[in-house]
């Protein structure tokens, strides 16, 4: 009942989001001081990276950054909590059983998806938690902006249909491992998995009738196919109110598509393992707005200067300002954001984010038996990558229609178990039920090639471009696109 009691308190203090912007600044700037005293405090890695720092009065850019590397390699000093231990977190989350359980009875865990390189391991208490949970139902669902409407979910749960990849422990589907028990009554969660037989979870949908979907992009876009050529009756019974993108990007063509097959509002979502409340997809428009009384995302070059709103950056900086066990200080990340240079036409005054275009990944496709294509996601490989703390950086190659690569850097100091890599990549593939359909192997490497732009790129289709093939079908034109090729074929 305290943490019912509680999490409502959160509602009404994160509803009045369009409240001016002065007051916004000086709530973050207000969390912002409070995080970095308790972290020269409590975390002997920021006590002495902020030496001769006036924590209390110091500008955001007189900070040093850190990067993922160097969070990874002072874990044990970083965290705020003496009896976190990286490799007794790593081990935590090596047993599946694990995920939903609090570690020592107080912090949720979860892996990064390591879409930056190397894997990390991020641990959040159950107010963290809450709050999570809290952003989104206050700011990120077309609801009144009170809580009392909220109880009537005890009689009418809302529901939500979760699209991603097999249940572990990478950011989106712990999250919702934790869902607080207070919140069950109120919140059902259907989880479907991307590979699933298309009929199955078409079913499932229909039977479950949700408010609310979130999921990839790309499966976004397959449940909008089958929905436009009638093979699904989702629209029909009324029920969703609201579609969420999360972790793919997705043009604004595709949504407008959405929109008009679903009858539902289509919103994106940007955030990530490290803070998890970044962002609200608009509930009114394209795009999301920063939670910047939770987060300070900097928009910067690669000289870590901040660019104007309106041009495109070639990182950020997140500061996670709720955070306290594990705090991420302006923490580097290498997407490409561009801000909005005018306020949101919805009328919130938080930051709007115009445009992501830093995680589209070259799209990697496998040919099934009967030779048709069919989309990978990147995360379902990445997805077992999560387990290995020991590698710095990866890059997953594909080289034929059913074959990928996957190149690993070793931590400095550290080796890299071949075998190892493989198993727990193909524990997910066969938890796909892929296995006869994905050739993997694993080459360690001491560096990875950059592009001329001097980046990494994490996923390459070298098959596609070799044989001067397409990328599998998606969007809202690829059921035509797909008949015209057969028929001229």
């Amino acid at each position: 009942m305290f943490g019912a009691l509680r999490f409502l308190v959160m509602l009404q203090k994160l509803y009045p989001f369009w409240r001016n912007p002065a007051e916004i600044r000086a709530t973050q700037e207000k969390r912002l001081r409070s995080l970095l005293a308790h972290a020269v405090e409590n975390s002997p890695y920021y006590r002495r990276r902020f030496a001769g720092l006036d924590v209390a009065r110091c500008a955001l850019s007189d900070l040093p950054t850190l990067s993922k590397a160097e969070m990874m390699e002072h874990y044990d000093e970083l965290v705020t909590d003496p009896r976190l231990r990286k490799t007794d977190l790593a081990a935590f989350v090596d047993d599946p059983d694990n995920l939903g359980r609090y570690y020592l009875g107080d912090y949720s865990v979860s892996h990064t998806s390591g879409s930056q390189g190397q894997p990390a391991l991020i641990v959040q208490d159950r107010e963290a938690i809450y709050l999570v949970f809290a952003a989104q139902f206050a700011r990120g669902t077309k609801l009144k902006r009170r809580f009392l409407p909220h109880l009537g979910r005890l009689i009418n749960p809302a529901r939500m249909a979760v699209l991603t990849v097999q249940p572990g422990f990478y950011p989106s589907a712990s999250a919702f491992a934790y869902l607080p028990a207070f919140l069950k009554p109120a919140f059902k969660v259907l989880h479907l998995t991307v590979s699933d037989p298309m009929p199955t979870n078409i079913r499932q949908l229909e039977e479950f009738r949700p408010d609310y979907i979130t999921g990839y992009a790309s499966s976004l876009e397959a449940f909008g196919r089958e929905q436009a050529e009638n093979r699904m009756n989702l629209t029909e019974l009324g029920c969703l109110k609201q579609i969420t993108n999360v972790a793919e990007p997705l043009s604004d063509k595709s949504a407008a598509w959405l929109e008009q097959v679903f009858g539902a509002h289509v919103t994106d979502e940007y955030a990530m393992g490290e803070c998890m409340a970044l962002s609200s997809g608009c509930t009114m428009g394209r795009g999301a707005h920063i939670n910047s009384d939770l987060a300070i995302l900097e928009v910067v070059d690669e000289n870590d200067q901040p660019v104007p709103p309106g041009t495109e950056g070639s990182k950020v900086l997140l500061t996670n300002l709720y955070n306290r066990v594990q705090p991420i200080i302006r923490y580097e990340i290498d997407d490409r954001v561009t801000m909005s240079a005018k306020p949101c036409a919805c009328g919130s005054f938080l930051p709007h984010i115009e445009r992501i275009s830093g995680r589209s990944k070259d799209k990697l496709f496998i040919e099934t038996e009967d030779g048709q294509r069919r989309e990978l996601p990147y995360y379902l490989i990445l997805t077992g990558l999560h387990h290995v703390l020991e590698m710095a950086e990866h890059q997953i190659v594909q080289t034929g229609p059913r074959h990928f690569l996957i190149r690993a850097v070793p931590v400095a100091g550290q080796k890299l178990d071949v075998e190892r890599i493989r198993s727990v990549v193909m524990e997910q593939v066969v938890s796909e039920d892929l296995d006869r359909l994905i050739e993997v192997e694993i080459a360690v490497v001491p560096e990875l090639p950059r592009g001329p732009s001097g980046k990494i790129s994490r996923a390459l289709n070298e098959y596609a471009k070799k044989k001067d093939a397409s990328p599998p079908d998606i969007g809202p034109d690829a059921g035509r696109e797909r008949a015209a090729r057969a028929h001229a074929a």
